[in-house]
């Protein structure tokens, strides 16, 4: 969502395509509102790209393994944003907790809830409250979105996993 939002169609194309299959891969899907929030980008990444360039970059998403997609996404981050995109670490104040963006650190790096539990030493029940927190307090209804923040805001760097 960050790479469509900055008008980088085929790099969102490729980002999706990769959630898409990693998700299926791991047996969780995106959820039916999930893929109802990504489609009006992927609508005007195809209207963009053509239907070739399209089914081109899906496909290379896709064929990215979860090291591979995370690197990607990454590596795009800290080459696409202007010096005032880029997250500061005294611009602005976050309105999670300590263990609140370790668990969005988590979830912008494709953990599953039972991933994140094992993770951080707690229990999934936990990290589901935690989970429940973030989508609240930032005002979200999916991990994807999560995930969006966390690298808007540089957290799948910053992986203390220290309890609060």
């Amino acid at each position: 969502m960050v790479a469509s939002s900055r008008g980088q169609s085929e790099r969102a194309v490729r980002l999706f395509g990769a959630a898409e299959a990693l998700g299926e891969a791991m047996g969780t899907p995106q959820a039916p509102s999930n893929r109802a929030a990504f489609a009006p980008d992927l609508a005007d990444a195809r209207r963009r790209l053509g239907e070739g360039a399209f089914a081109a970059a899906w496909a290379g998403g896709c064929a990215m393994t979860l090291d591979e997609a995370t690197a990607y996404a990454l590596a795009g981050e800290a080459e696409g944003a202007t010096p005032d995109q880029r997250p500061s670490a005294g611009r602005q104040r976050s309105p999670l907790t300590r263990r609140e963006r370790e668990v969005a650190s988590l979830i912008a790096q494709g953990s599953t809830n039972h991933e994140i539990a094992d993770e951080l030493v707690v229990s999934q029940r936990t990290v589901e409250a935690h989970v429940a927190n973030i989508l609240a307090k930032l005002g979200f209804t999916s991990r994807a979105q999560v995930a969006a923040w966390a690298v808007e805001h540089g957290l799948p760097h910053s992986q203390s996993h220290s309890a609060d």
